[in-house]
């Protein structure tokens, strides 16, 4: 970027985007926009900087003419773009071609708008894109990769083989990384009897799955809702494995896992069926077989029924302070 204003031709204000009541000015060819600091000084922090470092050649920000901020290396038609997603009088209709949503992620990649790259990666997903096309735009704005599944997976199991205009564009790692998982299911075909395979004998789940392995990409969760939980088992942001509200179950975790009620740590040994000899406030009991009378006297018995009485009320069984009555 430079604050430079030497240009070839007269300087022509935008039709759409040289706005009343804007405070910051961009010149871009001979296009000069006059718009509203505030989303971009709010939305990127390398914008923040510049705003922040009055450009060269004057000062910047004053009420009749800011000095521009002069994008040389940005085409016109991408910043229209762009700008379009903040000024958008559709509110929340984003209707717009691939062409459109690549030149907005490419600024919103560049600048760092992080809502903006988001907004793009999810229109460009409701799009029909070519497999190709979307591989190497996803790439290069270091999109996820797990998004690419379906495009990587129909490029494994199409019959034509590459061009080599399609390999310049995917880059030499992609083309051999594509081609290990194409030979990977031959190999896996002729393992399983068949004897003249094609990929339209595969299943997509099949190759995605190698897909998966040959890209380094995540397997499947085995339930929907582990989509959402981080590396260290938190799911919905909360510390134990959350119900449908996301706090936790109420009740004992798996027998692999410590009781999820924060405030109480048992310490007793597990029984065979998973929970704790005092879960319900009871002491186990002997075998009825093996069972004999007590030698202890009678006020002993009574004092000892007594305490397991009390037990029954205090203990992780009972109610304390009145609950669950």
């Amino acid at each position: 970027m430079s604050s430079s204003q030497d240009r070839v031709g007269r300087v022509i204000n935008h039709k759409d985007y040289y706005l009343r009541g804007g405070d910051m000015s961009v010149l871009i060819g001979n296009h000069l926009y006059r718009i509203h600091s505030f989303f971009f000084y709010r939305e990127s922090l390398a914008w923040r900087q510049m705003l922040d470092t009055p450009p060269d050649g004057g000062e910047h920000g004053t009420a009749d003419a800011p000095s521009p901020f002069t994008l040389d290396d940005v085409k016109s038609e991408d910043f229209e773009r762009f700008l379009w997603v903040i000024y958008n009088p559709q509110y929340s209709i984003y209707d717009a071609p691939f062409d459109t949503w690549l030149s907005i992620l490419k600024l919103a990649d560049r600048w760092s708008f992080c809502n903006i790259k988001d907004l793009a990666v999810r229109e460009l997903e409701k799009l029909n894109i070519e497999p190709i096309e979307k591989i190497v735009a996803y790439h290069e704005y270091k999109i996820n990769k797990t998004l690419l599944l379906p495009a990587y997976t129909a490029m494994c199991k199409r019959d034509k083989p590459l061009t080599l205009a399609e390999g310049t564009s995917l880059g030499m790692e992609t083309v051999l990384r594509l081609a290990d998982a194409r030979e990977r299911a031959r190999q896996q075909a002729a393992e399983s009897g068949i004897r003249s395979p094609t990929f339209e004998d595969f299943e997509d789940v099949q190759m995605e799955d190698m897909v998966r392995e040959v890209f380094g990409i995540p397997p499947r969760q085995m339930s929907p809702g582990q989509h959402s939980r981080n590396s260290s088992g938190v799911f919905n942001g909360f510390g134990s494995f959350g119900g449908t509200n996301g706090f936790g179950f109420n009740g004992l975790a798996p027998t692999t896992h410590k009781p999820s009620d924060p405030l109480h740590v048992s310490t007793e040994p597990l029984s065979p069926n998973g929970s704790t000899t005092k879960a319900d406030g009871k002491k186990p009991q002997p075998p009825q077989k093996d069972e004999k009378p007590s030698s202890e006297p009678n006020g002993a018995s009574s004092q000892q029924a007594g305490s397991g009485a009390a037990d029954g009320k205090g203990g992780a069984g009972g109610k304390p302070n009145g609950a669950g009555e």
